[in-house]
């Protein structure tokens, strides 16, 4: 039997490191975040100022809640919306953040972050960002 060659041992090499960087990823991810109707209910408020009140009987209020997002590097909201709508809680996916379905005129999704939402609810504006627009409960 021959020994492997030099071209052989680099290439196990270099994908047993890229196989540890990954399970190092998915190991120091934190995992996908869901909730119950219950956790959800009530009002968030980002730093930004933006306001959410998810209530009971399925309906929202919002004030300056970000719906439009700039599409340069600092991803700064353009647009937002103030008034009434409704919400939703949108079945866990087997992989990724539960979502909120919110209805106001358009459709628009919000992310949970955490088991029950204990790490707040989030916008991303682009899919290939890791910038959030986070939301945390108030008391």
């Amino acid at each position: 039997m021959r020994s492997p060659g030099p071209r052989t041992i680099v290439g196990l090499a270099a994908f047993g490191a890229v196989a540890a960087l990954a399970a190092l990823v998915v190991l120091l991810s934190p995992p996908a975040g869901s909730a119950e109707r219950a956790d959800v209910i009530g009002s968030w408020r980002s730093y930004q100022g933006a306001e959410l009140t998810l209530h009971a009987d399925g309906t929202l209020t919002a004030a300056r809640l970000p719906t439009s997002f700039a599409e340069d590097d600092d991803e700064r909201p353009t647009k937002w919306f103030t008034g009434n709508g409704t919400w939703s809680l949108k079945k866990k996916p087997k992989l990724g953040h539960q979502r909120i379905r919110l209805a106001f005129g358009e459709t628009f999704e919000l992310s949970i972050a955490g088991e029950g939402a204990r790490d707040g609810l989030f916008i991303r504006p682009s899919g290939g960002t890791a910038t959030q627009f986070r939301f945390k409960k108030t008391l």
